[in-house]
């Protein structure tokens, strides 16, 4: 869970809202648990002969005397002999707080009568009723003297006892003042409660609105804080990662599993606060009730935490892989719409189909057995819920049949029971989703911990703009996961101001070579300098404002043409980017089109023609006005008035640049001011055209088999 930990930690930005959804958790526990409550009073109107007023009033004569006195249905049964029997107040049991006064009293000794003395003695006010007699110990002043009538529980008479009224608390007393406001009337007492049990779901729905929506939206913004860091470290990660790796795991991460903590980081700032809140101010209720039942059920709770446990590990488990083949699936149709056409030319269809069918039979094979265990553990859990916490109930019951227990008290913590376990039945479902949600934050932040680039940070030394010269020393390379060098020990220099052509066969390292010099791959041995500085020691950033690269898969994006043009040029000003586009012809094409320089290029520049894509990169190339340029193939699929256009931009704008020129196409690189052959990752010839014909058997060859070609 640290991963899920780690995340909610995010939320600290944002803790004032969580202060106030608390808040609302407050208010909402607090109306479901007074709620539940209300049940209690309208149980002693239908099953008790004293009633609300009465069953108060008992309870603040106990609290002030430290009596205990049986209710009125008791009282009824103990003296059933006598015609108005039903008037006294049976005493259950003293204790050591008890008044001095009271101490001889014995369990089963009666109260006949109550008699409220002035300071001179006389009888102000006395009465012989249950209900009238609670009223006057319960309401009378602190310090108001007071006069007993007893008989024991034999039916002989007992010495009056004179005593003062002690004190009471004052939340005692505002509860008698709360009550009173009832009528006494059965019905309208119902109805008033009625009302109120109303008032306290609109409060509690209205509490729980803004608790569920602040913790919606504080999830969702800590989310976006976590993608954008993700994002972040997405695009400062090394291109090795993303040659050996691919992209689609990556683009599940980003979105699947994000959405996926969102709902984790929902429930685990919502339900996961608010259901226990709500658990705990009904055991609150119910301990007040009976505490000694309420904790013979709260000890049988821990026995539910171990199938919890145990489905929980099986479910992150089978989360994980969920999330890994969702992934692979990705992939497989990136791969298919992008490569559509030739799914179609080849009549692929059918194998695209069952690859397909069978990387979404294993995602449904996780997803299954996920939901197995979802399924599972609400049944599981609800079941052992219920058997362990029957025991104590069974005990209850026995004590009610045995009148140490009433009937209202038994019923009420049997509804407590329910309004407790209630949301620990919820809880069963959010230990899928949180389950989910840590596999997904541990895919999430393994993205964020990996190593960026070296030499990204900002505070590395800038590289000066090249005027001198460029070194290649003794450089090697191998792709990460391979053991065979791409490049074996290249040593090249190449002075400012030179078209460098590099040729050679397919596999060659051409590509690989140039991929160096911006440090999109790290050299395994050796080390590129500009100007004598080693590549290796200063900053990303300045390293690559200084190259201006046009590869022969032209990459443009789903914006606009002049944002495709100014794009990595944040600075630069509208006249700037018309200018270049102008320098690179594509000025021609774009002010024929209706909306000009704001028409959207479509996905990959789809909506252009090949030759009017490349146009358009030579323009990002010029407004970047590097003193490096690196062009990949950037003639090879292109029509020949496009490649006429694009020639006439490149021998202008090449001027007083180093350019360095991948090209299969001998004939675009005879004029070059050197040439570099490889083969097999080695140079093995350096000169110009006519030297290399005269001293490089391997570029001969490429010569004569495209002279042959052409013939």
């Amino acid at each position: 869970m640290k991963d899920l930990w780690r995340a909610l930690k995010g939320v600290w930005p944002y803790r004032w809202r969580i202060v106030v959804s608390l808040l609302c958790v407050l208010g909402v526990s607090l109306s479901y648990a007074s709620g539940i409550a209300t049940l209690f009073p309208v149980m002693k109107i239908f099953l008790s002969d004293e009633g609300v007023h009465g069953w108060v009033n008992q309870i603040a004569v106990e609290q002030r005397l430290h009596l205990n006195i049986q209710n009125l249905d008791v009282s009824v049964e103990k003296t059933a002999s006598g015609q108005n029997a039903n008037l006294a107040l049976v005493i259950g049991a003293t204790t050591t707080n008890t008044p001095v006064q009271l101490q001889s009293l014995q369990q089963g000794d009666r109260i006949t009568r109550v008699q409220v003395l002035d300071a001179t003695g006389k009888i102000t006010s006395q009465s012989d009723s249950w209900f009238d007699m609670m009223a006057l110990l319960a309401g009378g002043p602190q310090g108001s003297a007071i006069r007993l009538m007893v008989t024991s529980s034999h039916g002989g008479a007992l010495p009056a006892i004179n005593l003062t009224l002690p004190g009471t608390h004052w939340y005692v007393r505002e509860f008698i003042a709360l009550v009173n406001l009832l009528p006494k009337p059965p019905f309208q007492s119902l109805l008033w409660i009625l009302i109120l049990f109303i008032f306290l779901c609109i409060i509690g729905s209205i509490f729980r609105y803004f608790q569920q929506y602040l913790t919606v939206t504080t999830s969702s913004r800590v989310v976006i804080d976590i993608r954008r860091s993700m994002y972040d470290r997405i695009v400062q990660l090394p291109a090795s990662y993303f040659s050996e790796k691919g992209t689609s795991d990556l683009a599940s991460r980003l979105t699947q599993d994000t959405n996926i903590l969102t709902d984790g980081l929902s429930t685990l700032t919502g339900k996961m606060i608010l259901e226990p809140a709500k658990a705990v101010f009904v055991a609150i209720f119910a301990l007040f009730l009976d505490w000694k039942l309420c904790l013979g059920m709260a000890a049988c709770l821990p026995f539910i935490a171990i199938p919890v446990y145990k489905f929980s590990h099986r479910m992150r488990r089978a989360s994980r892989r969920g999330l890994e083949e969702w992934a692979g699936m990705l992939g497989i149709i990136n791969e298919t719409l992008v490569g559509l056409r030739i799914v179609k030319a080849y009549s692929g269809e059918g194998y695209e189909r069952r690859r397909f069918t069978r990387s979404n039979r294993r995602l449904y094979l996780q997803q299954a057995k996920l939901g197995h265990y979802a399924a599972a553990s609400k049944p599981v859990v609800e079941t052992l819920s219920i058997i362990l916490v029957s025991i104590p109930l069974m005990i209850a019951a026995y004590l009610v049949v045995n009148n140490k227990v009433d009937r209202e008290t038994f019923f009420m913590l049997g509804g407590c029971f329910l309004a407790f376990l209630e949301p620990f039945r919820k809880l069963s479902d959010v230990n899928t989703t949180i389950q989910r949600a840590n596999a997904a934050a541990s895919r999430i932040f393994e993205v964020i911990d990996m190593e960026p680039e070296p030499n990204y940070s900002h505070q590395l030394p800038q590289l000066p703009r090249h005027k001198e010269s460029i070194r290649f020393e003794h450089l090697s390379f191998t792709y990460p996961g391979h053991e065979q060098e791409v490049l074996h020990n290249l040593n090249l220099n190449v002075e400012h101001g030179q078209t460098v052509a590099i040729v050679g066969g397919n596999g060659s390292g051409k590509t690989t070579l140039l991929s160096l010099l911006p440090r999109l791959y790290i050299p395994t041995r050796g080390r590129i300098l500009i100007d004598g500085v080693d590549t290796a020691g200063v900053s990303l950033r300045s390293l690559r404002k200084q190259i201006g690269l046009v590869t022969q898969e032209t990459i443009l994006f789903a914006d606009t043409i002049y944002n495709n043009i100014a794009y990595g040029s944040r600075h630069c000003s509208r006249e700037q980017v018309l200018d270049a586009s102008r320098r690179s012809f594509s000025d021609e094409f774009i002010v024929n089109m209706a909306k000009g320089y704001e028409t959207m290029v479509g996905q990959s520049g789809i909506r252009l023609s090949g030759g009017q894509r490349q146009r358009i990169a030579i323009a990002r190339a010029i407004l970047r006005d590097p003193a490096i340029l690196i062009l990949d193939e950037a003639l090879s699929q292109i029509d020949s008035e496009s490649e006429f256009k694009i020639s006439l931009a490149l021998k202008e704008f090449v001027k007083d640049r180093t350019t360095f020129v991948i090209a299969h196409r001998l004939s675009t690189v005879v004029s070059a001011d050197m040439i570099v052959c490889l083969e097999a990752g080695q140079i093995v010839g350096i000169g110009t055209h006519a030297q290399l014909l005269d001293s490089c058997e391997t570029y001969r060859q490429l010569f004569e088999n495209q002279f042959h070609e052409v013939g």
